[in-house]
């Protein structure tokens, strides 16, 4: 979504108007960071920001305005992501294809975590706000998935015949869920890595089915959890 080039009052913002917004988006994007938005206060945002709170209401109703802006920046379908899913994906190469299209995938949730589970939160509870926000960040992606599971059944007779965009609902459900998921320490020895590459080959099934098993990082009884997460 494109940046507001007037404040609430129909004001032009200017370059100084743009730095304060930014501040105090900054501002409030530290504070979630620390603690649930419920608990956040507009002073405390100002403070931080170094701003009055007369000044962050010039910009912002509340503070869940302020935290729907930066859910909006936070663009899952971001450049490098779309570059992968916009390759041509075969047989050969659907794995490696797949393993780093949801390496990417959670490297992005890593950075935006804070952000991404608030806004996931509002949209579960039925925020209309941030439900929009959530699907147009993610939309890109679900097409692109739901197109590479239309061209291969369309192309190949072991390609499973599963609704297509149903499909592609189920697949980003698992990424996001799982992208969580690897961010929390595991009691069970699961290792990132691994859990990558099983979501890996769960897409890659879904969309070209009995391709072969990936032979390449078998499990071995020295791995062990990733905890520098």
């Amino acid at each position: 979504m494109a940046k507001p080039k007037q404040n609430l009052y129909g004001q032009e913002m200017g370059n100084k108007g743009s730095q304060t917004r930014a501040k105090i988006l900054k501002a409030t994007h530290a504070l979630i960071q620390k603690r649930a938005l419920r608990e956040l206060k507009v002073s405390e945002i100002g403070a931080l920001a170094g701003v009055s709170s007369s000044t962050f209401y010039l910009y912002f109703q509340t503070v869940s305005e302020a935290a729907l802006a930066i859910a909006e920046e936070a663009n899952q379908s971001n450049e490098q992501i779309l570059r992968i899913l916009n390759r041509e994906w075969t047989a050969a190469n659907v794995f490696d294809n797949c393993r780093d299209f949801v390496k990417s995938y959670f490297s992005f949730w890593a950075d935006h975590v804070a952000i991404l589970r608030l806004r996931n939160f509002a949209a579960d509870e039925g925020d209309k706000r941030f439900i929009d926000a959530r699907r147009r960040s993610i939309e890109p992606i679900h097409f692109a998935l739901q197109n590479k599971l239309s061209d291969a059944q369309a192309s190949s007779s072991k390609a499973p015949k599963l609704h297509p965009p149903s499909a592609a609902s189920v697949l980003v459900a698992t990424l996001e869920r799982t992208a969580v998921v690897v961010l929390l320490p595991s009691a069970h020895k699961a290792t990132r890595s691994k859990q990558i590459e099983v979501v890996a080959y769960l897409i890659a099934s879904a969309i070209l089915g009995d391709f072969g098993a990936p032979q390449t990082n078998s499990y071995s009884a020295s791995d062990k959890p990733d905890t520098s997460r």
